[in-house]
């Protein structure tokens, strides 16, 4: 691990035990937590729950929303996903009906006695979830509180937001992210928790189904739904696509150009090309990076790891070069426009960018020359690492990185 990498990861741990500390010490005394005792006598008896699977009880993908207040609807979805099925919905509540977002969840609460109705008889999925409430159904939950407490009484205890909930129930069923294999989710599960975020890791751990071992902390034996979010999704190098119709692994199949082998793995066609691709960005990549700037790190890479070798051109609009041009700058770290335009075109590919690379002219005299370029919110831009670099080199600072051609300072014709 690189002494960088240590350094984030130090400082990870440190504000994932702050979010821990500010949960810890937020709570307001509870008040009127015991529940009538033929409530308590009435409820299903409680699942056990599953400690050698964790399962995943928060959807990847979009935005979390960890600054919001936790709602009941919200948390009965969280429970009972931990329960994984083991419990039948008992009476649902007026206000949350059979067929609404959290109507099942609450029922299933109901029926175990987590969950009662206020004095009206609803249930009020959109009332925010006290600190003080919260421990007191996990604690039924796990056995760690007294039994015949029915937790979500109404009481005036400070509130909680989803993402110290995570880390609530995280606590109570001793559950905690396994950070090494955590950094093989290169791309932030949610565009809302960037790597760095407080509750990060909480949520890394809430949202991959996994199964646990403890060796000194807890060491992740992946399950078979490693809980990608749906879309291009990077597990260390190897790029996958997750349907978000089926919500499983493309196999066998396209996503635009981009072939999906039968494993599930994006692959260029060619085992040798792949891993050159592969141990370039296992160089390059960040826990925390978006696909973005990792594009833009394996532009800067091709850009600056290679020398320039003057070759062969190729004709106007040709086409079937790449492979082999990608595979002359691999192999012996020199290349011309050709080889530096092939390289980021797999680099890209790889990250799950659909691209096209050109044989074309450029400038007015109209010279041979090889690029890439890719459709973004309906424009074609252009990525030219070769010139970008042969301009630095004279002391001039152009960008070629997502260039249009409107401000291109010459001519490019494909």
């Amino acid at each position: 691990m690189s002494s960088s990498r240590a350094l984030r990861l130090g400082s990870l741990a440190l504000s994932a035990l702050c979010l821990a500390l500010l949960v810890t010490t937020s709570a307001a005394p509870a008040a009127g937590l015991d529940a009538p005792q033929s409530a308590a006598e009435a409820s299903a008896p409680l699942p056990e729950l599953s400690w050698g699977r964790h399962r995943s009880y928060v959807d990847a993908g979009g935005e979390f929303r960890p600054d919001d207040l936790l709602t009941r609807g919200e948390l009965a979805g969280f429970i009972a996903r931990l329960l994984g099925g083991a419990a039948a919905p008992g009476e649902y509540f007026p206000d949350a009906p059979e067929g609404s977002e959290h109507g099942e969840a609450m029922a299933v609460l109901r029926a175990l006695g987590l969950m009662e109705p206020d004095g009206d008889g609803l249930g009020r999925p959109d009332e925010p979830v006290g600190l003080a409430s919260l421990r007191e159904l996990l604690g039924r939950l796990t056995g760690g509180a007294r039994r015949r407490a029915v937790s979500l009484a109404y009481t005036p205890d400070s509130y909680v937001t989803r993402a110290q909930a995570v880390g609530e129930i995280n606590r109570a069923l001793g559950r905690s992210a396994d950070i090494q294999a955590a950094e093989d989710y290169v791309f932030p599960l949610f565009d809302d928790v960037p790597y760095g975020h407080p509750a990060y890791y909480e949520l890394l751990e809430a949202a991959v189904e996994h199964s646990p071992r403890l060796a000194g902390g807890e060491v992740w034996a992946w399950s078979e739904d490693p809980g990608y979010a749906t879309g291009f999704n990077l597990r260390g190098t190897e790029l996958y696509y997750i349907d978000p119709a089926t919500l499983e692994p493309l196999r066998g199949g396209y996503v635009g150009e981009l072939y999906f082998g039968e494993d599930g793995a994006y692959t260029s066609g060619d085992d040798a090309l792949d891993a050159y691709v592969q141990e370039a960005l296992a160089g390059l990549l960040e826990p925390g990076m978006t696909r973005w700037e990792a594009l833009r790190a394996a532009y800067d890479y091709t850009r600056d790891s290679f020398s320039y070798l003057r070759r062969n051109y190729y004709l106007f609009r040709e086409t079937g070069w790449a492979h082999d041009e990608a595979m002359t700058m691999f192999e012996t770290g020199r290349g011309n426009c050709y080889c530096y335009a092939a390289v980021f075109y797999y680099l890209a590919r790889q990250l799950g960018y659909n691209c096209i690379i050109i044989s074309g002219r450029v400038g007015t005299d109209g010279d041979p020359h090889g690029w890439v370029e890719m459709q973004l919110d309906g424009r074609w831009q252009i990525f030219d690492p070769e010139l970008e670099m042969a301009w630095r080199e004279k002391g001039r600072d152009f960008d070629f990185f997502d260039m249009n051609r409107s401000r291109a300072p010459w001519p490019y014709t494909k």
